[in-house]
């Protein structure tokens, strides 16, 4: 590549060093910073992705024939699939951006390192010398080494050595290739190319391109010219990130990989090193609501700020947010010089904000960012009549507000909230106000018919107060689509779901679609149901009931699901064992370790690996025994699980032998 990209390359390396403040909100300004004693990044989590692939364990295939899911390291996977395009697909705050940011500054320090090497051999051996090949490595290596002490200690060494860009798809305007131009130009400013020479190298593959937020796009036809611009540049790697398939499809990219939860382990260990000192208190209030909330590593983070400044753990999801908002209102009050008026009203002027930007160019559409004056023409509106000079104070408040509070102006001059969740909380609350005075039918039709609004209903839902209105929203979910009304239905407080799963329970529909729509609930309420249904003489129902309980992941359910490890059907053990996985609870431990000695290989492997999330030592002699069984699979997944006990010595001994 002729054009020199060092400077661009070692501007990555410094913006994004510190890739895991993206996993957080940034401070406000002029506010104290907060001191500890833990770590400089205690976000070092060994995020997981899992290949997306079709389900055939339904269709009566033999184990054999079953595909197998392959489950591996974000970057690893990334780099694995990104030559022939791979989206990853995950949850609001799962790490999806900040994987990418991570691979970011990883492929912009390999670039600078395979350029320096190339630079200081050249320098150093003219093409006529008679210098070794050795010599040349010297030189070459010793380059790597001062480019590593630059940039970060843990940065991965790949092959490849692909200019790495960086595409935020919400500041979408023009064309793809704006987007690229501009983070070009926002690195160093004299990387200035025309279009066709942007074109030509990326029919060449000159670039790794990371393409962020496919779901935040403006509407239709940007997604079919993304797609078109994929199809027209297959030579170039390239990684697309998405919260749902079912929010801008998958741009027809075969591979897909999504980012996996959070492990309890990874979570505890988190919630330690971020608060050392309180950390232990919180794990202990928070007890098996641990996994519910810190499932992303956003929200993770978002508990324990609010427990370190308020010493609370609220009961849901949609507390989380409000008492993470309100304690955000309160830890500017004694830093930040705004005036008592302007923060009155800063909770008012976000919902509101965050109300209009759920409106798009059509009805199925939002938007992620907004114009300025159009941000200070809802002020305005709201403030007229309720304040005096109500222009005036809405361009000031504005102002408060991006200097200090949960919105920033975006690198296109827009304006943003600093996570697309946070966007959706406020939001909710706005739509909370408004939800006694909204008619049945406005309600459908506007909302619960839109996927755009399905995250701040279920985070609205958690809020609302009274049992009636909270089972009105559900029923009419319920008319819409039966899936957005099982979803709603475990959203509502805990005390109202008795009553919510009673509508699904109540449902005429097909044993199996009631199954899966408990499962969707994910509330305690179903097991008894789903409990029986291990015992039904059709086995896809035991399968399925098998399967929703460890979407549940309850406690109760674990006595009925040892009793299915016996099942007749491979499939039910299998599923069995998987779901004993996701509860985690230590009492199925003998049974797992029975599941090691089943006829068919496909449950031996399941159950191999249950073992080693649920880390009990009284399996370790038993993974040890596996480790010669005649199915490979088996045989990996118990190597990965003593490794998860720290079993290394296993190995070594293994190979003497």
């Amino acid at each position: 590549m002729s054009a020199d990209f060092q400077k661009y390359l070692q501007s990555v390396c410094n913006a994004y060093q510190h890739w895991w403040n993206l996993y957080t909100i940034t401070d406000v300004e002029g506010s104290k910073p907060v001191q500890r004693t833990s770590v400089a990044s205690p976000f070092g989590f060994d995020l997981m992705v899992q290949t997306v692939e079709q389900k055939q364990q339904d269709k009566g295939e033999t184990p054999d024939k079953t595909e197998k899911t392959e489950r591996l390291p974000v970057e690893e996977g990334l780099r694995k699939y990104s030559e022939n395009h791979v989206l990853l697909v995950g949850r609001p705050g799962s790490g999806k951006s900040t994987a990418l940011a991570r691979l970011l500054l990883e492929e912009a320090g390999n670039s600078v390192i395979a350029s320096e090497a190339k630079r200081n051999v050249r320098e150093a051996c003219p093409k006529d010398s008679a210098i070794s090949s050795t010599t040349k490595s010297v030189i070459a290596s010793g380059a790597k080494r001062n480019v590593r002490e630059a940039c970060p200690k843990d940065s991965a060494i790949s092959s490849t050595t692909a200019i790495p860009i960086l595409v935020e798809l919400r500041q979408y305007n023009t064309s793809v290739l704006e987007l690229i131009q501009n983070f070009l130009l926002r690195h160093d400013p004299n990387l200035t190319f025309d279009s066709e020479t942007l074109k030509t190298w990326l029919r060449q593959g000159r670039f790794l391109l990371l393409l962020d937020g496919v779901n935040e796009l403006p509407n239709d036809d940007v997604r079919r010219d993304l797609k078109t611009f994929r199809q027209n540049y297959p030579n170039t790697p390239m990684i697309f990130t998405t919260r749902d398939l079912g929010v801008g499809g998958d741009l027809g990219i075969e591979k897909k990989l999504e980012m996996q939860p959070l492990t309890e382990e990874q979570m505890q260990q988190f919630v330690r090193a971020y608060l050392p000192e309180q950390g232990e208190e919180m794990l202990w209030r928070l007890g098996g609501r641990l996994r519910e909330f810190g499932q992303t590593p956003l929200l993770l983070w978002m508990l324990c700020e609010l427990f370190r400044t308020t010493g609370n753990v609220p009961p849901n999801l949609g507390l989380v947010f409000r008492c993470f908002a309100l304690s955000y209102d309160g830890k500017i009050k004694d830093d930040v010089p705004v005036s008592g008026e302007s923060r009155r009203w800063w909770q008012e002027l976000l919902q509101h904000l965050a109300f209009a930007m759920m409106q798009g160019e059509t009805r199925t559409e939002l938007r992620v960012t907004i114009e300025r004056r159009e941000a200070e023409a809802i002020f305005t509106k709201l403030l007229e009549g309720k304040v005096d000079y109500p222009a005036s104070r809405a361009k000031e408040w504005l102002e408060d507000l991006l200097k200090h509070h949960l919105i920033q102006v975006a690198s296109n001059n827009q304006i943003e909230f600093r996570h697309q969740l946070l966007q959706e909380y406020y939001a909710a609350e706005c739509l909370l106000q408004q939800l006694p005075n909204i008619s049945n039918e406005k309600l459908k039709r506007d909302y619960l018919n839109y996927l755009k609004w399905t995250e701040p209903l279920a985070l609205m839902l958690a809020l609302v107060e009274k049992e009636v209105q909270a089972l009105r929203v559900v029923k009419l979910a319920l008319d819409v689509d039966l899936q957005l009304g099982a979803r709603l239905a475990g959203e509502v407080k805990r005390e109202f779901q008795e009553k919510t799963v009673d509508l699904i329970l109540k449902l005429d529909v097909p044993e199996l679609l009631k199954i899966e729509f408990l499962g969707i609930t994910r509330s305690g309420y179903g097991v008894g149901f789903l409990s029986d249904r291990l015992q039904d003489q059709v086995s896809h129902v035991r399968r399925s009931a098998a399967s929703a309980l460890g979407e549940i992941k309850d406690t109760q359910a674990v006595q009925a699901l040892i009793g299915a490890l016996n099942d007749q059907d491979y499939f039910v053990r299998s599923r069995a064992a998987s779901a004993l996985g996701e509860i985690k609870d230590t009492q199925a431990i003998q049974a797992l370790i029975g599941a090691l000695n089943d006829q068919v290989s496909h449950v031996r492997w399941s159950a191999a690996s249950v073992l080693g999330e649920i880390k009990d030592t009284q399996a370790v002699q038993a993974l040890i025994g596996a480790l010669n069984d005649q199915d490979y699979e088996l045989r990996r997944s118990a190597a990965s699980a003593l490794l998860d006990f720290g079993q290394k010595n296993v190995f070594a001994n293994k190979v003497r032998e």
